[in-house]
Order: structure tokens, then C-alpha cells, then sequence
């Protein structure tokens, strides 16, 4: 408890020597009110926000007691898509260490997170932030087809532990069965779904 509560007020003591704009505090502000609708509507102790200004760290991430966005990603068109991906993380409770007993245990179980974070984040921005299921799962298959195209352009990006984009849009788009219609013909649609 100890250790959340120091974890709480780094968090806020970082968050406060950022220099915002006015469009990031905004957007800021927005996204904090996801974050605790968030807990509110899953019963979960609230998460703190850190925002972030360097440039090379990635544009969200989770962290027992907090997570972290950077200005980048409050004035992007794929923010929602990414706090929705890393609250997915806080509500699977991913704070937990991996299990398991290989490198290549543990790097699938990673890459199984970051599948299950994509669903649950669909799933939140509709049940906390009010989407259709089909807008929810435009905004986060938009965000993975963006990664996918700077994967693209930068073969020698890191990916962080993730499967290619292209993969997780495939486990992203069988989850929602209802959707077969407008997401068969997508890039990367799972094998079958046409």
C-alpha cells in the first residue's frame, strides 16, 4: 500500500512539472475523467495520469498505480484508442508479474497482454466512454493500422513486446464476430472472415 501511495505521488509530483498547452490540458482533463470513469464503472481503486514530454517514450504505457501518455499522444487522433489500450491494461489487472518460466513463456504471455488490452479497451470506450461497438473498434483498428503503416515505413521499429499491428488487428477483429460484415474486407481481417 506504501508503495502505491509513493508510486501516487511521483506520479502527481512529474504530472505537475509538465508544461502543457492549453489543447493538452484539455485534453488532459479529458482523459483523467476517463480514467476514473473507468474505475468507477469497473469498482476499481482510481489510477493515476502521468503525462510525459519525451519524445522517445512510447505514446502510452501501464504501471502498477498509474499510467503514462505523452503530450503527443493528448493531441493525437489515435488518443483514445491509446488510453482505452492501457486502461484495458489497469482493468486485466496486468500489474501482476508474468508467470511465466522461459524467456519464450514469458514473451508470450507479454504479447497475450497486449491482445487482451486491445479487446478490453474496445470494450471500455464502449461501456465508459458511451462508442457503438462499431465506432470502438474503428477507433482501435485505426490506431493499429497507423502503427502498422509507420512499421512500414521504419522496419526497425520496436514494437515493445507486441506482436506486429497486423497481427494484433487480426485477434482484434475475430473477438468481434458481430462486426464480420464491415471488417472482412479490411487489411489484415483474420483468414475466413470474408
Amino acid at each position: 500500500m506504501i508503495v502505491r501511495i509513493a508510486l501516487g505521488l511521483v506520479a502527481l509530483g512529474l504530472a505537475g512539472c509538465v508544461t502543457l498547452t492549453p489543447a493538452e490540458q484539455e485534453s488532459s482533463a479529458q482523459v483523467r475523467t476517463l480514467a476514473d470513469r473507468t474505475a468507477q464503472v469497473y469498482g476499481m481503486t482510481p489510477i493515476h495520469l502521468l503525462v510525459t514530454q519525451n519524445p522517445n517514450d512510447p505514446p502510452g504505457s501501464f504501471r502498477p498505480g498509474y499510467f503514462a501518455v505523452s503530450t503527443i499522444t493528448l493531441t493525437s487522433t489515435f488518443r483514445d484508442a491509446i488510453v482505452a489500450h492501457e486502461l484495458g491494461h489497469y482493468v486485466l489487472g496486468h500489474d501482476r508479474p508474468l508467470r511465466g518460466a522461459t524467456p519464450d513463456e514469458l514473451e508470450r504471455e507479454y504479447q497475450q497482454r497486449e491482445l487482451d488490452a486491445n479487446a478490453k479497451g474496445v470494450e471500455i470506450l464502449i461501456r465508459v466512454a458511451g462508442y457503438s461497438e462499431v465506432r470502438a473498434l474503428r477507433t482501435m483498428y485505426d490506431y493499429l493500422a497507423g502503427v502498422q503503416l509507420a512499421l512500414d515505413r521504419y522496419p526497425h521499429m520496436d514494437l515493445r513486446g507486441h506482436k506486429s499491428p497486423c497481427e494484433e488487428m487480426a485477434d482484434l477483429l475475430t473477438r468481434f464476430p458481430k462486426q464480420k460484415d464491415w471488417t472482412a474486407p479490411l487489411d489484415c481481417a483474420p483468414a475466413g472472415s470474408g
